[in-house]
Order: C-alpha cells, then sequence, then structure tokens
C-alpha cells in the first residue's frame, strides 16, 4: 500500500485508534504515553489531541487523562446502520406496512441533525407519505420521532441537537416553547410513556417509538403516519402492536 498522502491525517487516525483502544481496557492513556508511542515531541503531540478533543473525538477526564469522545459514539452508530442493516430495517418497515396499510420511517440522530435511515409509504387508496411530511415541516420538533429521539438520547447528543436547531418554537411545540425546564419535563414524560403520539391535527396520526439495539443501548426512533379519519382506538392499537412488533425486528440486527 502506497504511503499516505497527508501522513498527518493519517498519524491523527492512528492516535485516535491507539486512545479507542486504550479506553477499552483502561481509563484511557495519558499525553506522556501517546508522544512516547508516535515518536512526538510532547508539544505536537498535545496541539494533535487538542484538535481531537476540539472535533469531539476524544475527551479528557478529571485527571487529565485523554479517552473516547462523544464522536465515536456517532461513528459507532452510524458503523450498526451502513450496509445491510438498513436493508433489512427496510424490509421490517414494508412488512409493517403491507400489513396494516400504512406508512412507516426510521430516523436517527447523526451529528446533531435527524436522519431518515429508511421509509416506506403504505398499500392503502389514500395514505400519508412519511418523507413528504417529515420535509414539508420547517422545524424538527413539531415530529413526533425528534421528540422521541430527543427524550431517549444521550444528554450530550441532545444538547449538541438544541445548539445546531434552537428551541421548539411555539407554534411546533407549544409546551416547550421558549422553556429549557417544560422541555425537559415533555421529554421525561415521552421516556416514561415509552412512545411518542401527535396531537390530533385533524389530517394525519402520528405515533413513534424506540429502538434499541442488542445492548438495549438507544439506537432509533420508528415511527408510523397514517389520515387521522382511518384511525380509531381499534386502529391505534394495531398500529402501536405493529411499531412495538416491528421495533423488536430491527433490535435483533444492530
Amino acid at each position: 500500500m502506497n504511503k499516505p498522502a497527508i501522513q498527518s491525517v493519517a498519524k491523527a487516525f492512528s492516535i485516535l485508534e491507539y486512545v479507542l483502544g486504550c479506553s477499552m481496557i483502561s481509563e484511557g492513556t495519558e499525553l506522556a504515553d501517546i508522544a512516547r508511542k508516535f515518536g512526538m515531541q510532547k508539544t505536537t503531540a498535545r496541539n494533535m489531541m487538542q484538535t481531537l478533543e476540539y472535533c469531539g473525538y476524544i475527551r479528557r477526564t478529571a485527571r487529565g487523562v485523554y479517552c473516547a469522545g462523544e464522536k465515536c459514539t456517532m461513528l459507532s452508530k452510524a458503523g450498526r446502520f451502513a450496509g445491510q442493516l438498513r436493508e433489512r430495517s427496510l424490509l421490517f418497515l414494508k412488512q409493517a406496512a403491507e400489513k396494516t396499510g400504512e406508512s412507516f420511517i426510521l430516523t436517527t440522530l447523526f451529528n446533531g441533525q435527524r436522519l431518515i435511515v429508511a421509509s416506506v409509504s403504505g398499500n392503502s387508496i389514500i395514505t400519508v407519505n412519511p418523507e413528504a411530511v417529515e420535509c414539508e415541516q420547517k422545524y424538527n420538533y413539531a415530529r413526533v420521532t425528534t421528540r422521541l429521539l430527543l427524550a431517549c438520547t444521550s444528554p450530550a447528543e441532545r444538547e449538541h441537537f438544541i445548539a445546531l436547531n434552537g428551541m421548539p418554537p411555539e407554534n411546533h411545540w407549544p409546551e416547550a416553547h421558549g422553556n429549557r425546564l417544560a422541555m425537559e419535563a415533555e421529554l421525561e414524560t415521552i421516556r416514561q410513556q415509552g412512545y411518542c403520539e401527535a396531537p390530533d391535527t385533524g389530517n394525519f396520526y402520528a405515533l413513534a417509538v424506540p429502538v434499541f439495539d442488542s445492548g438495549k443501548r438507544f439506537a432509533a426512533a420508528l415511527g408510523v403516519y397514517a389520515p387521522a379519519f382511518r384511525v380509531d382506538d381499534t386502529k391505534r392499537n394495531v398500529l402501536a402492536e405493529t411499531l412495538r412488533e416491528t421495533a423488536v425486528s430491527i433490535q435483533t440486527n444492530l
């Protein structure tokens, strides 16, 4: 294999891999150890670590030890969703749509933004296009999947999302508008319920449940959309049960 065109970038990745390895078996590693391992001056090593820390890929503990940062969790999530997992998830969504006639969508948070992993429209004559619904709304906070993602994700990832998207506007989430304590109370209610349900809009019904991986870590939000006129108590129960079954099916592949 040829030498990398930009060796400093290659070294940064090598150092990151080393820190991650140390984080797996201990608290992390110290600056002197990194400098010695890679034959670098301490000043150079410190500059490299400060850059990786600024980008979020490593962090320092209270003792000044370097260990894995929040962005490493993000990369791990990307690895789990890449490739066959997305295709398998799409298959489960199609099965749910065929069973109920309604539309399903799988979303996750990535780098402070909400990401649509897969979506399937229902097979009824009148359906809700999930991606169209997602895109026609200017703000994320009006969506049940966004609210559930924020309720179940880590505090650091939630802070990142809010930093990039701001607080909810009044017309899209009045209960949480401009008040962080009120927003946290809303998110706690969602966590306790284990689902997020849209208020009656008169147009469509929406419900979302969490998806966990095999290690019981929160991974994604699975949502269903249906025309409001078609959802009575019986249909709502069917949709809720189908969501739970589909979430379990996806979990076995995460």
